[in-house]
């Protein structure tokens, strides 16, 4: 690790310590307006079994946290080798101080040191707001970052102002009202397979089944060490679902829950695999869908990114992607998959271009969500 201490304007960039955890953890708090605690910093940054130390800068002004610039880990598969990545997660400077120009002094430092070590890239995927710091330190946008919605409670997304809720009523009523006829119409499909339910994550049997038919595309290498660690934040409850086939495992879901700070019981298809495959895996998928559907019929809401499950599947048990008509009308919220090359074969990675949305396979696990 190299010495990282710049003094500019009275505010110190520098490498996290571990006696910054409680102004990290008060920074996030009046930042995401949440609480986060030790464990799950811990989990996210600590105990990456993808770096040998915490990958968080901070900035400091008169012995206070004002500012983090945390990265994510994770070994990227891409074609037959795998490279090292990062994430920028969780980003933060204090109301009080922004303006600074922290957020670029904090990156520019990151890119700096990591422009000379092992990561071949950073990834992420950033809002319509901060994105346009990211494109002027050199990212470039990929593509979009499309999300499937099985809305199964609208009334629980209502506004209180601005008659928000009536207008969502009606764009999104009659995608829920026929939720129960297109399960009826999916499950057809699902006899063939034997589902079992697993608490927690089956780090062993989903890495068996990743490795049936890893994709040629960029993606998170699904090992075991992955999936033990990736799957172990303190914010989710977690299930692992396996349609069998004769005994066979044929395909695996990771489904994690949990509530919102508004009350909200969000449920996610967190990662599928085998990622690619043919009619015999995405017919295990619509068993194991048939299944989850039923299982948490009473979540808020159920998403799963595209590309985890195929579209055609989704939409049979009532998913709606969030790219276009109606759910692109009821938010102004855009993400975007970006990317920054860190080595000397620039956008082009063991062969494999960056900047092709084709050429990357990312669900849940890939993106920053817990």
């Amino acid at each position: 690790m190299s010495v990282l201490n710049r003094v500019e304007d009275e505010y110190v960039v520098r490498w996290y310590k571990p006696s910054d955890l409680s102004g990290f953890l008060s920074l996030d708090r009046a930042v995401f307006h949440r609480r986060r605690n030790e464990a799950w910093f811990r989990w996210k940054y600590v105990d990456n079994p993808y770096v040998d130390h915490v990958p968080v800068l901070v900035v400091e002004k008169d012995g206070e946290i004002v500012g983090a610039r945390p990265f994510l880990a994770f070994r990227m598969r891409v074609g037959s080798g795998t490279v090292l990545a990062l994430q920028p997660a969780d980003t933060m400077v204090h109301p009080d101080h922004r303006r600074q120009g922290l957020f670029t002094r904090m990156t520019s430092h990151a890119i700096d040191h990591y422009g000379d070590g092992e990561p071949a890239f950073f990834f992420n995927f950033p809002n319509q707001r901060s994105r346009p710091g990211y494109l002027k330190l050199g990212w470039q946008i990929v593509g979009d970052r499309e999300t499937y919605h099985r809305i199964q409670n609208p009334t629980a997304f209502l506004g209180d102002e601005d008659g928000v809720g009536s207008g969502f009523l009606d764009y999104v009523l009659p995608l829920t009202n026929d939720v129960h006829g297109l399960y009826r119409s999916a499950v057809g499909d699902s006899e063939a397979f034997s589902i079992a339910r697993r608490s927690g994550v089956e780090a062993g049997v989903l890495a068996d089944l990743y490795a049936t038919n890893p994709p040629e595309a960029i993606h998170a290498l699904r090992d075991e060490t992955f999936y033990r660690w990736r799957f172990s934040s303190p914010e989710w409850e977690r299930t692992t679902y396996v349609a069998s086939d004769s005994g066979d495992p044929v395909a695996g879901i990771v489904v994690r829950k949990r509530t919102t700070s508004d009350g909200v019981t969000v449920v996610q298809l967190a990662d599928a695999v085998p990622m690619v495959g043919g009619d015999s895996r995405d017919n295990a998928f619509v068993a194991l869908l048939a299944r989850i559907v039923r299982d948490y019929a009473d979540a808020d809401l159920v998403s799963v990114t595209n590309g985890t499950i195929p579209p055609e599947v989704l939409i049979r048990f009532g998913f709606v992607g969030d790219a276009g008509p109606p759910l692109s009308w009821l938010s102004d919220f855009d993400c975007r998959l970006v990317a920054l090359p860190l080595d000397d074969d620039g956008w082009s990675v063991g062969g494999t271009r960056l900047g092709l949305r084709s050429n990357w396979h990312i669900s849940f696990a890939e993106r920053d969500t817990a």
